[in-house]
C-alpha cells in the first residue's frame, strides 16, 4: 500500500505544465492499453449489458429502468482503479485490492462513512438546490412566453440546467476531484480543506487541464457514438444488437475518457502533493 512508502517532495517537477500532463496521460494511456483493456472490460461489459437490459424490460414489458447510478458507480470503480495503476503499478491496480483497501480498518469505518454521506448530501444539496431554481426560471420564462411545456420540453430544460451549474461550479470540483486520488492511494489523513488549501493558485490550471484531457475524447465519442446510432437505426436493427452497435463504443470511449482524465488528474496530484516512492523501514 501506498502508507508503506516515503513521500517525494510536492513541487520537485515545478510548476504543472498543462501540455505535458497531457502529454504524458496520452501516451500513458498508448502504451499500457493492454492494461486498459484488462480493468476496463468488465465494467464496459456491465455497462452494456445494463443498458440492453433496460432496453428489454422498457420494449418488452413497458418499465422504464434509469441506469446513472449503476453507471456512475462503475466509473467510479474503474477511475480509483486507474489511479493506482498510474500513481502505484499493476501490482497495487487490481479489483480485489481495491476491495481489501476500501474495507481496510481504518479506511471503512462508522465513523468516514457517516461523513461521506454527510459530504454527498451536501455536494447533492450544493448542486441540486441552483439547478432547481435555474430549471424554474427557465421553465416560468419558457411559459411566459406562450410556449408548451411537455415532458420532453421541461427534460431539456433540466439537461441544460444541470449542465450550465456543474459548469459553473466546475473549478471548485476540480480541486476537490484531488482528494479522490488521495483516497485511491491510501492517504488516510487527507482531508478536503488539505486538498483545498494545497491547489490554492492553480485552479485555472487544473481546470484547463481537465478541459484538455476531456474535451477530445469526448468530442471523438460523440460523433462515433452517433454515426453507430445512426447505422442502427437505418437497418433497422433489433434492440439487441442495437444496443451492441450503440452502447459497446460509447462505453469504451467513456472509459478511454475516463483513463485519460484520471492520469492527468494524478499526475497534477503528483506535482502538489508528491508521491510516495521508496518503501518506509519498519520499526
Amino acid at each position: 500500500m501506498s502508507d508503506n512508502k516515503a513521500v517525494m517532495d510536492p513541487g520537485l517537477e515545478g510548476a504543472i505544465s498543462i501540455n505535458g500532463v497531457i502529454s504524458r496521460s496520452y501516451t500513458y494511456f498508448m502504451h499500457n492499453f493492454d492494461k486498459f483493456l484488462k480493468l476496463a472490460l468488465g465494467p464496459i461489459l456491465i455497462w452494456v449489458a445494463l443498458e440492453i437490459g433496460t432496453d428489454y424490460f422498457y420494449l418488452e414489458q413497458g418499465k422504464a429502468y434509469d441506469t446513472t447510478v449503476p453507471r456512475a458507480m462503475i466509473c467510479a470503480g474503474f477511475a480509483l482503479l486507474w489511479y493506482r495503476q498510474f500513481l502505484m503499478g499493476s501490482e497495487h491496480a487490481t479489483y480485489s485490492q481495491l476491495v481489501d483497501h476500501i474495507v481496510a480498518p481504518g479506511v471503512f469505518n462508522l465513523h468516514n462513512l457517516f461523513w461521506s454521506a454527510i459530504r454527498i448530501v451536501i455536494t447533492t444539496i450544493v448542486l441540486f438546490v441552483p439547478t432547481l431554481i435555474l430549471s424554474i426560471s427557465f421553465m416560468v420564462y419558457q411559459y411566459s412566453q406562450g410556449q408548451y411545456l411537455n415532458d420532453v420540453a421541461i427534460q431539456d430544460i433540466a439537461f441544460k440546467s444541470t449542465t450550465l451549474v456543474i459548469l459553473l461550479f466546475s473549478p471548485i470540483l476540480v480541486r476537490l476531484s484531488l482528494y479522490t486520488v488521495g483516497i485511491a492511494l491510501g492517504r488516510r489523513k487527507m482531508s478536503l480543506r488539505s486538498v483545498w488549501e494545497k491547489t490554492s493558485g492553480n485552479t485555472v490550471t487544473l481546470w484547463l487541464l481537465i478541459l484538455r484531457a476531456f474535451l477530445p475524447i469526448s468530442l471523438y465519442s460523440y460523433f462515433v457514438t452517433w454515426a453507430f446510432a445512426k447505422f442502427a437505426t437505418q437497418f433497422d436493427l433489433n434492440y439487441f444488437w442495437e444496443g451492441i452497435a450503440v452502447h459497446l463504443p460509447t462505453a469504451f470511449f467513456t472509459f478511454m475518457m475516463l483513463a485519460i482524465v484520471v492520469a492527468a488528474n494524478a499526475e497534477a496530484f503528483k506535482v502538489i502533493f508528491g508521491i510516495r516512492i521508496a518503501e518506509r523501514k519498519e520499526t
